[in-house]
């Protein structure tokens, strides 16, 4: 049960003589200012009440603290939809530390159970035992000192990687994103002027053949009108039969004009169709990663639902904790008791006291390390809130957008498919009236 306590154990004095209550007194109320400096005068001495007064206030706020975790990480639960892989990453790098900050409170407690053989040690008098117990108490003091450096330099470390990481998941989501932008601006924007161009270019150029096919034409029966004038005084029969050739001839020549357009005509559709072709390839192949898109969303909606399991445990472990850290201050409790019952009896003079004085101050350091140690836990689920969130709103976004733009795509392609009806019933039917007006 010691193995999981996330606090420190400090319950031998720190000092005998009065001098760590005044520099160690000051740097607890910065920790936690509320707690007792509106109920201790300045003027006088610490009492038991006060001390008991503290640890009540201080267990409190340690309630107040694994309530606020646990609400954060139900709104983790609720908030996350767009996980990430890295997450996974963070909580292993977490319990390794937790491992090791584990190893290093088994060693801390074995300074303990040492520095309270030497409060026993201490009790039954003799001055060898009282340097043996500051020289423990030393050690403690600075084996503190030293956990405190690394949790701290830990919970930087890993709060700079999460951002670094967020940063450069964030980027290449958004080079994604403009490349992805770019391909579908040249694949909608690029066929539509062609279409347009092709498209008058095509109606322009026929118009003018039929024209000048049309003026060609004329100027033959006209000529074929005035030979028919000038020799119809001489010969009815020959310019009858010669009209006739030239009519034959000129069916034939307007029959392979109008095979000529319709071979024409039917290259350009052709060609048409291809570029239609392609265009549905470009589509579906954006319907292609719009669908991996979704399936990499549903992989997301997995990995948030393990590290949801990953948080329920590890808040029934926190809860485990709690219960260890309950059941270990009541036995701390109990051998404060004894010791001071020992004390008590054993001395009766100033010095006595005061030690009694510094186990309480000891045993509010405790509390106080413990309440810190929650802080930076709710500080570090709100980073990874913050963080996770962020990301979700990018991905929604970027998903709106590539929908967008299919619609965009598919309203592109029947805006095609219109024109090429278009222009080919307009070629019909000018071939059609003009077939008509030859015959």
């Amino acid at each position: 049960a010691m193995d999981s306590l996330p606090g420190e154990d400090l319950t031998l004095p720190l000092a005998f003589e009065g001098r760590y209550g005044a520099s160690c007194g000051a740097g607890m109320r910065s920790v936690s200012p509320d707690v007792a400096e509106d109920t201790v005068s300045p003027t006088r001495a610490r009492t038991m009440k006060d001390y008991e007064n503290q640890i009540t206030d201080l267990k409190k706020e340690n309630f107040n603290l694994k309530l606020r975790i646990y609400f954060l990480e139900e709104r983790m639960q609720q908030k996350f939809d767009g996980p990430t892989e890295e997450i996974y990453k963070i909580n292993i790098e977490l319990k390794v530390e937790i491992e090791s900050l584990k190893r290093e409170l088994r060693e801390r407690e074995k300074l303990l159970v040492k520095a309270y053989k030497a409060v026993e040690s201490l009790a039954q008098g003799g001055d060898a035992e009282v340097q043996c117990g500051k020289e423990a108490q030393k050690k403690m003091q600075e084996m503190e000192e030293m956990l405190t450096g690394r949790v701290n330099l830990l919970e930087e470390v890993t709060a700079q990687e999460e951002v670094e990481k967020a940063l450069a998941m964030t980027e290449k989501e958004k080079a994604l994103r403009i490349a992805a932008e770019q391909k579908l601006a040249s694949i909608m924007n690029v066929p539509a002027k062609d279409v347009d161009k092709v498209t008058e270019a095509e109606k322009d150029r026929l118009i003018e053949q039929l024209k000048l096919s049309l003026k060609s034409k004329e100027a033959l029966i006209q000529h074929l009108e005035k030979e028919k004038s000038q020799s119809g005084s001489y010969d009815g029969n020959l310019p009858a039969e010669k009209i006739r050739e030239l009519t034959i001839a000129l069916r034939h020549e307007k029959d392979c004009e109008i095979e000529a357009l319709r071979m024409e005509f039917k290259n350009e559709r052709n060609s048409f169709e291809k570029r239609i072709q392609s265009l549905q390839e470009e589509l579906q192949e954006r319907e292609n990663e719009l669908a991996v898109e979704k399936k990499n969303g549903l992989k997301r909606d997995k990995t948030i639902q393990g590290l949801t399991v990953a948080l329920k445990a590890k808040e029934k472990e926190n809860e485990e904790l709690g219960s260890e850290i309950e059941e270990l201050n009541a036995s701390l409790a109990k051998a404060r008791e004894a010791t001071h019952k020992a004390h008590v009896q054993k001395f009766k003079g100033a010095a006595d006291y005061q030690a009694l004085l510094m186990e309480k101050e000891t045993l509010l350091a405790e509390l106080r390390s413990e309440n810190l140690t929650k802080d930076a836990e709710n500080r570090r689920l709100q980073r990874i809130i913050k963080v996770t969130g962020q990301e979700l709103s990018d991905l929604n976004l970027e998903r709106e957008k590539m929908e967008k733009e299919l619609d965009e795509a598919q309203l592109q392609k029947s805006r095609s498919d219109k024109t090429i009806n278009v222009i080919i019933t307009f070629l019909l039917s000018f071939v059609k009236s003009r077939n008509y007006s030859a015959l």
